[in-house]
C-alpha cells in the first residue's frame, strides 16, 4: 500500500502512515472520467505508477498525454490506460484531503484566544505546505519531513507563503513556542536554490520582534530577493479570552505610528537597492493611526492583498472608478446601512458622505464593537452575528444591511453560529452579504442578490477545512 510518511493529519495525532488515494465525489458527464466508466466513491490511488496522494500530485501527474490511472473500487482495482492532451484532466471531483496539523505554540496565535464552545473547525491548527501552494496559507517550515521538504522542490510548489515572524532563530523559537533555536534562513536558501518563489509574513509583536529585531528580518530576507519576493508586517490580535498564555502587550497607535516610519523608511533604502519597496504593512497600521493607506503604486501589484496588505486601497479606489455607475441611474429612493467594524468606519465613512450625494441614496456606517472577543478587536472580518444584531437595534424595515463578506463563512455562518436567516429575523429588514466591491454590492442589493453561499450540509468554518477532514 502507498503511504505518505512522516504527516501528521487533522486531528489525530501522532499518525505516521496516511494512505494515499484521492476519493471521487462526483464524475462530471462530458469528462474522460464519464467515458471510463469511474462513479462517485471510486478512488484514484496512482498516475503513471505515481501514488496520489492529494489534489497537487493529481495536477503534476495529469500533465502528461498518456496517462495509465489506478483505481480502487471496493475491494477491486483496475487500471486505465487514456491518451489526452496536455491540458485535459478527468473531469472529476475529489473529496476533501485531510489537512496537516501544527505543532507550533505560538505566542501570538489566535486560536488559542478563542472562547469555549464554538464549532470544532474554529480551534484547529493547520500547517500544511499544501495549502500555502494552493490556498496561499502561511507555513513555518518546521512541521515537514523531509521528504514532504523535498516534495516542495521536486514537484516545483511555487509560490510558497512563509511564516517567519523573526530570521533570529533564538527569538523565532520564542515566538513559536519551540523549546531550540528554529532557523528559517537555511530552508529559505534551499528553496530559493531551486527557484521556489517565496512570501512571508511577520506578525508584529511590541516589544519582541519589532525595532531592531524587525530591521534584522527585513533585511536578512531583502538579501533573498528575488527568491522571497516580499514581506507582510502585519499587528497581532489579542481577545478578552486570552488567559494562562504568554504575556503580550497590545498593538498602540504609538506602535503603529513607529512601525509606518521605520518601514517607510525601508522601503526607500530597499526601492533603489532591489527595484521593489518588498516590504508592506498591514493596513490596520494606517487605520489605527489615522494615516492614509499608500497609494496603488506603492503596493506594486498587491501581492499580499490577501492577507490584508492593500485591500483598503483596492476597495477604495475600486469604489472611485465606478461610483459614476451610481449617479447615473434615476431609480426610487434608497436607505442602506453598511455594517463594519470599527477600523472600517475610518475609510467608510467617505464613502458613504460620497454616496449621500447621489438623488436616490441615503446611506449610514453602523460601526459593530467587538463584544464577542473584545472591544480590541477591530477589523469586520471577527464580527459576530449577535454583536452585529445589537448595532443594527435602531434599523428600519425599509433600509437594507450590506455585510461585510468576511464575516460569514461560506454557509452563511457568523462566528457564534448565527445563520444568515437569523440575522434577517433578528433585525427585520433586507440583508445583503456584499462583496469586496461597494458599487457591485449596491446593485446587488437593488436588484435584491446577494452573494451566494455554499448549502448548508457541511460545517464549514473557513476556506480550506471542513468537518469531516478532523477526526474526533
Amino acid at each position: 500500500m502507498n503511504v505518505i510518511s512522516g504527516a501528521q493529519v487533522e486531528g489525530r495525532r501522532g499518525i505516521e502512515r496516511v494512505e494515499a488515494g484521492l476519493q471521487i465525489r462526483f464524475v462530471h458527464p462530458d469528462g474522460i472520467g464519464k467515458a471510463m466508466g469511474l462513479r462517485p466513491g471510486d478512488v484514484l490511488e496512482s498516475i503513471n505508477g505515481q501514488p496520489v496522494r492529494d489534489p497537487i500530485d493529481y495536477r503534476f501527474y495529469m500533465g502528461d498525454e498518456d496517462v495509465l490511472t489506478a483505481v480502487r473500487r471496493g475491494d477491486e482495482r483496475f487500471l486505465c490506460e487514456i491518451e489526452k492532451e496536455i491540458e485535459d484532466d478527468l473531469g472529476v471531483d475529489f473529496e476533501d484531503m485531510p489537512i496537516l496539523k501544527c505543532d507550533n505554540k505560538c505566542v501570538f496565535c489566535f486560536l488559542h484566544q478563542m472562547p469555549k464552545g464554538l464549532r470544532k473547525t474554529l480551534y484547529y491548527q493547520d500547517d500544511d505546505y499544501r495549502l500555502s501552494f494552493l490556498h496561499g496559507a502561511y507555513v513555518t517550515l518546521t512541521n515537514l519531513s523531509e521528504d514532504e521538504f523535498q516534495r516542495i522542490i521536486d514537484q516545483k510548489l511555487s509560490p510558497m507563503y512563509i511564516s517567519v515572524h523573526a530570521t533570529d532563530p533564538h527569538l523565532r523559537a520564542e515566538l513559536l513556542g519551540r523549546r531550540r533555536p528554529t532557523p528559517v534562513l537555511d530552508r529559505i536558501d534551499i528553496l530559493g536554490a531551486h527557484r521556489i518563489k517565496m512570501h512571508a509574513q511577520v506578525v508584529l509583536c511590541p516589544g519582541i520582534n519589532d525595532g531592531h529585531a524587525l530591521k534584522q528580518t527585513i533585511f536578512d530576507l531583502a538579501a533573498r530577493h528575488p527568491h522571497v519576493e516580499s514581506v507582510g508586517v502585519v499587528p497581532l490580535g489579542l481577545t478578552k479570552f486570552r488567559k494562562n498564555l504568554p504575556k503580550l502587550n497590545r498593538m498602540t497607535r504609538a506602535d503603529a505610528d513607529r512601525a509606518i516610519r521605520q518601514i517607510t523608511a525601508w522601503q526607500a533604502v530597499l526601492k533603489p537597492r532591489l527595484g521593489t519597496r518588498f516590504v508592506y504593512l498591514g493596513d490596520e497600521m494606517y487605520l489605527m493611526t489615522g494615516q492614509p493607506v499608500p497609494p496603488k503604486a506603492e503596493y506594486e501589484g498587491f501581492p499580499l492583498v490577501e492577507n490584508g496588505i492593500g485591500m483598503v486601497r483596492r476597495f477604495v479606489d475600486g469604489f472611485e472608478q465606478r461610483v459614476g455607475e451610481l449617479e447615473g441611474l434615476a431609480l426610487p429612493p434608497q436607505r442602506f446601512t453598511l455594517v463594519t467594524g470599527v477600523l472600517g468606519a475610518r475609510f467608510l465613512d467617505a464613502m458613504v458622505q460620497r454616496l449621500n450625494r447621489i438623488p436616490w441614496i441615503s446611506a449610514r456606517v453602523v460601526p459593530v464593537v467587538n463584544r464577542f472577543l473584545g472591544e480590541g478587536i477591530t477589523v469586520s472580518g471577527l464580527l459576530s452575528g449577535g454583536d452585529i444584531v445589537r448595532a443594527l437595534a435602531d434599523v428600519e424595515r425599509d433600509e437594507t444591511v450590506l455585510l461585510p463578506p468576511n464575516c460569514l463563512n461560506h454557509n452563511g455562518l457568523f462566528l457564534d453560529d448565527l445563520t444568515l436567516d437569523d440575522l434577517v429575523q433578528r433585525v427585520r429588514c433586507p440583508v445583503v452579504v456584499g462583496t469586496y466591491d461597494l458599487v457591485e454590492t449596491i446593485h446587488n442589493a437593488v436588484r435584491g442578490a446577494s452573494t451566494p453561499l455554499r448549502p448548508r450540509n457541511a460545517d464549514v468554518a473557513h476556506p480550506y477545512i471542513s468537518p469531516h477532514q478532523i477526526a474526533d
